[in-house]
């Protein structure tokens, strides 16, 4: 993975409406690295999980490019105010985790919308989650459905209770939908991951779900294989 500074980001987004309500986690500082747009085959948000940084997914990309696979990628890792993008767990209601949650879910919009005006559109962006980041970014392609280079999905699901069936709607455009889990996660249960892979093919996306045995939450050896070949494809 190149340590080049991607220099057509600013890291430190900022909300440029001063009368609206601040939005937390875009007055955190962001992380960029890798290619630069202008040399890119694709970008990377790289979405990290609770009680962790920026740092965490740079490592974690780190260990995925280990091969090359990243050399060409210009990647934008943004930062939860407070290290936190939302705070209940991801299968209480979603109300209990508001406003928090729809000001994560923004702050993803201002990270594709900072990818697209460097020339970089949402169908060539990779959304990379895990933990906490993969259940964000779950709820984000779920409800903000179109065609994105990829979703890799590690240890998390869509965020809800179970008492309410979800209703997403919309088209995917056969996105690559690669998600990850251990069979014992006590933070992630592996049927929350199922449901998320059942709805993302229903709304089109190309799932690729594993359930892999263990309980540790984390990204596995087998997990970043499965990665680098997908973006290989790409």
């Amino acid at each position: 993975m190149s340590g080049s500074p991607a220099g057509w980001l600013d890291p430190s987004p900022r909300a440029a409406d001063t009368t609206a309500p601040i939005n937390p986690h875009l007055a955190t500082e962001w992380q960029t690295w890798g290619a630069l747009s202008a040399d890119a085959r694709l970008g990377l948000l790289a979405v990290h999980g609770r009680g962790q940084s920026p740092d965490f997914m740079r490592t974690l990309c780190e260990r995925i490019g280990a091969d090359g696979t990243l050399d060409d990628v210009a990647a934008l890792a943004p930062r939860a105010a407070e290290s936190s993008w939302y705070p209940k767990p991801f299968m209480q209601p979603v109300v209990s985790n508001q406003p928090r949650l729809d000001q994560a879910l923004a702050a993803i919009d201002a990270g594709l919308a900072r990818f697209d005006a460097a020339g970089i559109e949402p169908a060539r962006v990779v959304l990379l989650g895990f933990s906490q980041g993969a259940c964000l970014l779950s709820q984000f392609a779920l409800t903000r459905p179109r065609r994105y280079a990829a979703l890799l999905l590690m240890a998390g699901g869509y965020i809800g209770g179970d008492s309410a069936p979800a209703a997403f709607e919309g088209d995917l455009a056969a996105t690559p939908a690669l998600l990850r889990c251990a069979s014992d996660d006590a933070w992630v249960p592996a049927a929350r991951v199922e449901q998320t892979a059942a709805e993302l093919r229903r709304l089109g996306a190309v799932v690729d779900v594993e359930i892999e045995p263990g309980s540790e939450h984390i990204v596995t050896d087998a997990s970043i294989g499965a990665v680098r070949r997908l973006l290989r494809q790409l």
